[in-house]
């Protein structure tokens, strides 16, 4: 098992927290919205996240940023989207995957940590993750 290289990710904010946990429609969040993008690095790992310039300055509130700038992540729930099967497609064996993509909900606690670190450990035909610490 390796880390797996250049894994396209993508961040969105999905709601506020969920208000009424018992309530099953409160899970019902929509498309979210887009607001980073980044690859990962020859360990698996994204450093740098690029931040949507054209994100509007009432969304970049909503999320904790500031002029593009990370500055304060907002509570509430997120979701990290892999696209593993392009992942898998450039491979040398142009492997294939079961998995189009994996999407990953979790959510920011209030406060909310300074570190967030949601491994995925991958395969062509499973996943599995954690909060990692």
């Amino acid at each position: 098992m390796s880390p797996a290289a250049n894994v396209t990710c993508s961040l969105y904010y999905m709601a506020p927290e969920i208000d009424n946990p018992v309530n099953e429609l409160a899970y019902e969040l929509g498309s979210g919205t887009l607001f980073a993008m980044a690859k990962t690095d020859a360990d698996g790992r994204i450093k740098n996240w690029v931040y949507d310039p054209q994100l509007s300055s009432e969304n970049q509130a909503k999320i904790g940023l500031k002029q593009n700038q990370h500055t304060d992540l907002k509570p509430g729930v997120y979701k990290i989207k892999f696209l593993t099967g392009k992942y898998f497609a450039q491979l040398a064996d142009n492997s294939r995957s079961f998995f189009p993509f994996v999407e990953i909900y979790f959510k920011i606690d209030n406060p909310p940590d300074h570190h967030y670190h949601i491994p995925l450990l991958l395969s062509n035909f499973s996943y599995t993750t954690y909060r990692g610490s």
